[in-house]
């Protein structure tokens, strides 16, 4: 999903910036890429550990927290696909995204977070390494990493299509410089200086489009105009006249980013950052709200789009074109900082995560690290994962399927076992593992011999019945794992859903860190 979004965004601002090639837009871009390279200096002098680089030192405020959820999902791509899709099809061809996104938001925020944020996790993988044992986080951890290197990848594409079509250097080059800014302030920085980004990119991608959007609504003679002249279906937010496999598709739009991507280790880095559960669940709360809420934005100005430009090629333009006739230059260099902001505060995201990952997941299997090797182990690997990333962005550029495939397997392989593991006694390693394998292979089984049949809802039932049917026949014979903190701490188990009738914070300050590390 996040190549498709990448691809989209890279044709749209060569077409945008190449039809307007005036100064403020150079200036802006400029002065946005500074800014960047501003923040990641600063930032680097909050950094004293892993923890600090990793989840920033967990003292996110709510305001940033929120920011950071939200701007690493509402990217450029978002916007644009949403838009795309709603030329056609209306809201029903933006189920997946964004409301399926905005729906994982809550829903992490409902049942997840806090528990997560009470163990004092770093990564998703520490949960499974704590649940299920070490087979367990080595698979979520290998799993995780091409996926992210290529969303990495993709996204620096469209990066560096904007340094080309502005400065007229060759696309190689230009890849290579937007590589080269987004990994010296994440290098810089870790977290902490992408959160700091991240809330200045989301202030100007809502800017832009909220300034547009009334713009836009006037001139077609305002909602009563729009009601007259598109059809209802355009407007449906249901299906019908679809039959059982309308629903079974619209329910899989709903779950494959919905579910699929709780278990995502960006999704969850940025609850894990937050200073406290209260403020991690407020944060996905909000930022799943907002994402909804601003996602109408893109999906109503694709719609709206069809009274102004009815015989448009190519759909995922439509915001480009509507920006491009109504919007004046000053406008519109904001609404390309906008976009660049946006695929760039995905773009930190996708190297910070599978870094941390390899950080605490899969390098301590080869050799034991305190604090500060930890730390240099991470910066090491965020420029590694950058190099990776910035080969599949020169190499392999149309890399899109790749990203839909892999957050097709977080939904089948590790989101029943997370779910799982978290609220049910009983779920033991071999209920996680071989509803994972059964899951996946089925999954793939599928897509190979019916491909027109809703495959990621069948490969997480599933995976649902086998962890269930393996979980009752073994879970007496093979005891399951007690939930406990990094440092091997019982947490407690109380107040951890929606509802909170006392506040309940458990002490967030870790037990003896030598003694950890001897174990």
């Amino acid at each position: 999903m996040h190549y498709r979004k990448a691809i989209i965004a890279l044709q749209l601002f060569r077409r945008m910036i190449n039809r307007m090639n005036n100064p403020w837009v150079i200036g802006g871009v400029s002065a946005y890429i500074l800014m960047m390279l501003v923040i990641g200096w600063l930032s680097s002098k909050n950094i004293k550990d892993a923890t600090d680089y990793i989840v920033a030192g967990r003292r996110l405020p709510l305001g940033l927290a929120t920011a950071a959820l939200f701007a690493t999902w509402f990217g450029g791509g978002t916007s644009m696909g949403a838009a795309g899709e709603s030329y056609w099809n209306g809201f029903l061809g933006t189920i997946a995204d964004p409301f399926g996104a905005g729906l994982c938001l809550l829903l992490a925020g409902l049942f997840y977070v806090r528990t997560m944020r009470r163990m004092k996790l770093l990564t998703i993988a520490d949960f499974f390494a704590i649940k299920y044992g070490k087979t367990s986080e080595l698979l979520v951890a290998l799993i995780t990493l091409p996926a992210f290197i290529g969303w990495v990848g993709a996204e620096m594409v469209a990066l560096g299509l904007i340094v080309h079509s502005v400065t007229g250097l060759t696309p190689t080059a230009g890849i290579i410089i937007s590589a080269i800014v987004v990994l010296i302030y994440t290098y810089q920085g870790g977290m902490w200086a992408d959160t700091l980004t991240d809330f200045a990119q989301m202030i100007i991608l809502v800017a832009g489009l909220v300034i547009m959007f009334p713009i836009v609504i006037n001139h077609v003679g305002g909602f009563s105009a729009i009601k007259a002249q598109i059809p209802d279906e355009m407007f449906y937010f249901f299906p019908r006249n679809t039959g059982f496999s309308g629903w079974m598709f619209y329910l899989q739009a709903w779950i494959i980013v919905g579910l699929g991507s709780i278990p995502g280790q960006d999704v969850m880095q940025r609850a894990l950052s937050s200073k406290d559960e209260n403020t991690a669940q407020w944060a996905s709360y909000l930022s799943g709200l907002g994402y909804m809420l601003l996602g109408i934005i893109p999906v109503t100005l694709g719609i709206v789009g069809r009274l102004v430009f009815p015989e448009l090629a190519n759909s995922e333009l439509v915001l480009v074109e509507l920006a491009m006739k109504f919007l004046p230059n000053f406008v519109v260099a904001l609404f390309v900082g906008a976009l660049l902001s946006a695929i760039m505060s995905s773009t930190d995201s996708a190297i910070l995560a599978p870094a941390s990952i390899v950080t605490r997941n899969i390098l301590p299997h080869i050799k034991k690290m305190d604090g500060k090797g930890e730390l240099k182990v991470a910066r090491i690997a965020t420029v590694v994962i950058t190099a990776l990333a910035l080969a599949t962005a020169l190499w392999f550029q149309n890399v899109y399927d790749l990203m839909v495939s892999a957050w097709g397997f977080l939904l089948v392989g590790c989101f029943v076992p997370l779910t799982f593991g978290i609220w049910s006694k009983k779920s033991n390693t071999p209920a996680a593992v071989t509803s994972s394998i059964i899951g996946f292979v089925s999954w793939i089984i599928l897509g190979i011999v019916s491909p027109n049949t809703p495959n990621d809802l069948i490969g997480v039932v599933i995976s649902l019945v086998v962890f269930v049917v393996v979980m009752l026949a073994t879970y007496k014979k093979v005891a399951p794992k007690p939930l406990v903190d990094i440092y091997g701490e019982p947490i407690d188990l109380r107040f951890r859903g929606p509802f909170h009738p006392k506040k309940f914070e458990p002490s967030l300050e870790p037990v003896d860190k030598d003694a950890v590390l001897e174990k």
